[in-house]
């Protein structure tokens, strides 16, 4: 075998090694994951060389602080009204209605319904 095909026949079973790796990893998710301390990723626009323009960037930012502004200040609407609209439906309570301290003859006096239960005290029937 020539150089080249050395090098070639090791790059082929260097992929091939790849590749098994990666189908393990593929069908068996529960295995840990190897973190390499030389994968790093940058982002273009953080870079120290990325190109800025600053009033884009003031504007950019009024702007969202405006919509940020505008959202909440229609939620706050939207609340008002929803508490207009529950205030609304809601019956006035004008007056509380109270139960008389003792006397079966107060109590006579409540108004019942017909299809009320009595509870009883299990201490007063022995």
């Amino acid at each position: 075998e020539s150089l080249e095909e050395m090098e070639e026949r090791a790059q082929v079973l260097a992929d091939a090694a790849d590749l098994k790796k990666m189908a393990v990893l593929y069908a068996h998710p529960e295995l840990p994951v190897e973190v390499s301390a030389v994968a790093t990723a940058r982002c273009y626009f953080d870079r120290a060389s990325a190109p800025y323009d600053a009033e884009q960037i003031i504007s950019t930012s009024a702007y969202c602080a405006k919509l940020e502004e505008e959202k909440q200040q229609k939620e706050a609407k939207s609340l008002e009204q929803q508490m207009e609209r529950l205030e609304a439906l809601a019956p006035a309570a004008t007056k509380v209605k109270t139960v008389p301290a003792a006397g079966p003859e107060a109590a006579a006096a409540i108004p019942r319904s017909a299809s009320q239960v009595h509870l009883f005290d299990l201490q007063d029937a022995a």
